[in-house]
């Protein structure tokens, strides 16, 4: 960095963009994307915020101004792909959505499926007015991102995973053909979501190491998610941001290959170790503890793993911003979110003091 700017003035926009393209900023960027959490402080139902924009909208502004959020965004959902191609799913009251009836039973069915309209399918129609409306709304100040699954979970969600996993040794060649569905099906959704202001990031949590070798991502999900990442750059988007769950050690280069601009990773991961891999490439994202830390513990244990966060990641090469190491616990304290805001202000500013974080 070159001139270090010592004022917290920056709105979160700012302070991301400056980071990004290596300009001067204020304090480390604190991603809290608040999800389902939001239903809870507007007294709704969580399955309410997958079907209605009025409600996402409102517990969106409601959470920033409880919290002062720094980052908003919809999703169709891990499962939201699978479901414009033909799987039904079910929407918990307090719980994320899953699939209770897969569009693939058997190898023919896959015949009967073709790319849907990416505007008409599924969710899709409430996931575009919702993204308008989360930019019309906060994209002057706060950045506003639309995430999609990877190619790899969808086609979990289409199949089964553990019909995916299998088929990846038996039946490879069709795996592929699941994986071009899907792949298609996403592209033709980003190329409408990226009409609006958003960023787009990727997740791909059945990726993980802890489900498939380096070897099946090297095969199976690797040159999927590059030909997404080329599109969204080639859409001006920029570099978007990936998630894979787990231990994810062996592949950060595999990852970091696909051309993305931001690794958010697991609480399993050492962030120190992912910094001296690949933090020369890529932004790092995470990763306090969402269950241990947000969910069970308590404002001294929050402001530990920041602590312990920025001791390990502030210097990362590419830039780190201070978020979770996976999705947002519903009921997470808010006692809990006003330290993790605090304590990215209190140890979070530029130019960085280590002797804090001790």
């Amino acid at each position: 960095m070159n001139e270090i700017l010592l004022k917290d003035e920056m709105t979160p926009k700012e302070r991301i963009e400056a980071m990004i393209s290596g300009r001067p900023f204020d304090r480390v960027p604190c991603n809290i994307f608040i999800g389902d959490h939001a239903a809870t402080i507007i007294g709704v139902k969580v399955s309410d915020l997958n079907f209605s924009s009025d409600k996402f909208i409102e517990g969106q502004i409601a959470a920033n101004e409880k919290y002062g959020i720094e980052s908003t965004g919809v999703s169709p959902g891990l499962a939201g792909i699978a479901e414009a191609l033909g799987s039904k799913l079910i929407f918990p009251d307090h719980g994320a959505p899953y699939v209770s009836e897969y569009a693939i039973k058997d190898v023919l069915d896959l015949e009967k499926l073709s790319v849907p309209d990416p505007v008409k399918a599924g969710r899709f129609p409430f996931v575009l007015e919702t993204t308008k409306r989360l930019v019309d709304k906060f994209a002057k100040e706060i950045p506003v991102s639309v995430e999609v699954p990877g190619p790899f979970t969808t086609a979990g969600n289409l199949m089964s995973i553990e019909k995916l996993l299998r088929d990846t040794r038996k039946n490879p060649d069709y795996i592929h053909r699941v994986l071009r569905l899907v792949t298609d099906t996403t592209i033709a959704f980003i190329k409408e979501a990226a009409k609006f202001d958003v960023d787009i990031g990727i997740a791909e949590p059945s990726a993980s190491g802890t489900l498939i070798s380096k070897d099946l991502f090297q095969k199976f999900t690797l040159p999927y998610l590059t030909e997404i990442v080329d599109l969204i750059k080639m859409l001006g988007k920029g570099s978007p941001y990936l998630h894979i769950c787990g231990n994810t050690k062996k592949i950060w280069t595999l990852m970091a290959d696909t051309g993305v601009g931001s690794l958010s990773l697991d609480d399993v991961i050492d962030l120190e170790e992912a910094k001296k891999t690949v933090g020369d490439r890529v932004t790092l994202i995470g990763n306090v503890k969402p269950t241990a830390t947000m969910y069970l513990g308590g404002p001294i244990d929050v402001e530990k793993d920041v602590k312990e966060c920025l001791k390990k990641a502030y210097d990362n090469p590419k830039g780190y911003v201070l978020a979770l190491g996976c999705g947002f616990p519903i009921d997470t304290p808010p006692e809990n979110i006003y330290a993790l805001r605090k304590a990215a202000i209190k140890y979070g500013k530029y130019p960085y003091e280590p002797s804090l974080f001790s």
